[in-house]
């Protein structure tokens, strides 16, 4: 069964509804967060890329794990969970998103008031606790994201429940979280860095202003996800 009648391949299908989602949602809803990231950490070009990349690996991991979950409880969460229980879960599940954003942010912000010491080898704005191989503050922030619900990703998982095995459930999560991946926000996130490194003299002011960025999205989406629950 596809999403996408024109594609009998579940596998493509997956991808290219993620691919599809990525383009008229993701892209909107978690290009702020991870642009205001890319201007707290300060990057060029090549390094956002790789934010952003990493940033969506942490999405995908999120997906491979509610794939796996659906896979072998699949059968369970179709009898018992109807649409009230999966936009309560949603909601609950965003207000961890934004705790996790808000204390980011506030991590973020902390690091860049600091006065920091001439280094040449490395920018002075990076965090510590981000290496220059691996981002864990754009991982985690991705992987926070993906954790609330996606309502595409679970009508794609639940309508396999019938027909795919645990495994095809985890393959049709990652091949989503791929297509989703593949989206403007790779491209646009690379160039918010190089814009932004354009500006060196005001790189401590647009520093802290991507974490206050951060932490007011994450303030206003757990203020939405609290009014709902109300």
């Amino acid at each position: 069964m596809s999403l996408i009648p024109e594609l009998s391949n579940p596998y493509l299908a997956s991808l290219a509804t993620g691919f599809i989602y990525g383009l008229v949602a993701c892209t909107a809803t978690c290009l702020p967060y991870i642009a205001g990231y890319i201007a707290s950490v300060g990057t060029s070009f090549r390094r956002s890329v790789l934010t952003t990349l990493i940033f969506n690996a942490g999405r995908i991991t999120a997906y491979t794990l509610i794939g796996a979950l659906l896979g072998v409880f699949g059968g369970l969460v179709r009898f018992f969970a109807d649409d009230s229980t999966l936009s309560l879960l949603q909601a609950y599940s965003t207000i961890v998103f934004s705790i996790v954003t808000i204390i980011i942010g506030v991590s973020l912000l902390s690091k860049n008031r600091k006065p920091s010491s001439c280094n040449c080898n490395q920018p002075p704005l990076n965090p510590k606790w981000l290496t220059n191989k691996f981002d864990v503050g754009a991982f985690t922030l991705g992987l926070s994201r993906g954790l609330v619900l996606c309502p595409p990703l679970i009508a794609l998982l639940l309508s396999s429940v019938l027909f795919a095995s645990p495994i095809d459930s985890v393959a049709f999560a990652v091949l989503f979280g791929i297509g989703t991946a593949i989206s403007p926000m790779l491209l646009i996130g690379g160039v918010t860095g190089w814009l932004l490194s354009k500006a060196p003299l005001l790189r401590t002011y647009i520093a802290l202003a991507g974490a206050i960025i951060i932490i007011l999205l994450g303030i206003i989406t757990l203020i939405s996800s609290l009014l709902t629950l109300a």
